[in-house]
């Protein structure tokens, strides 16, 4: 800070919000539109019904009342390490802020994810997955969202944070040139 502004009060000056944290809203959206996609799944396809929509993909309803995979775990553990894992995702984005938005991002949209995922297991008791892939795996956007965001937050959790090089240098320029 130059010597005229030590006085300056900082408090004052709204720093712009990063345009990638414009992206919450729509993920949120998006896990708000998978929760209408569940209701109306299990309210109109009758159990063990399909619909085939392409080779890659059949719509049906899958029950998965364990967590990834069907890995089968008591209800209570699976609530119960959710939630501390979204406070630990919390915490992250909390600590990131504006300064690394990319990890903030990351990390709130693996907690939107899995948000939506808890909310089905709460009031259903299973996690509702529509979309068959393959015939094999099932998912949601719920799933979609979570496993996009724990890809973004190896990618962006690996770079450096480094300040520019012409901050470093007008920063050594100020303290040569002080008398």
């Amino acid at each position: 800070m130059h010597s005229v502004q030590k006085n300056a009060d900082t408090r004052s000056v709204n720093e712009p919000r990063p345009a990638i944290l414009w992206f919450l809203p729509l993920i949120a959206g998006f896990v708000l539109l998978d929760e209408f996609i569940k209701f109306f799944a299990l309210h109109t396809f009758p159990d063990e019904s399909q619909v085939p929509v392409s080779g890659l993909f059949t719509l049906a309803i899958h029950k998965n009342f364990g967590i990834a995979f069907d890995i089968p775990f008591k209800m209570p553990f699976i609530v119960l390490i959710s939630i501390l894992i979204g406070i630990a995702l919390l915490v992250v984005a909390y600590k990131n802020g504006l300064k690394r938005p990319g990890i903030t991002l990351s990390a709130l949209m693996i907690v939107l994810g899995a948000a939506g995922n808890l909310y089905d297991r709460l009031v259903y008791g299973f996690t509702v997955d529509y979309l068959i892939i393959f015939g094999r795996s099932a998912i949601n956007i719920s799933d979609v969202i979570i496993v996009t965001g724990v890809i973004l937050l190896l990618i962006t959790s690996r770079r450096v944070h480094q300040p520019s090089e012409t901050s470093g240098q007008s920063t050594k320029n100020l303290t040569n040139h002080s008398h």
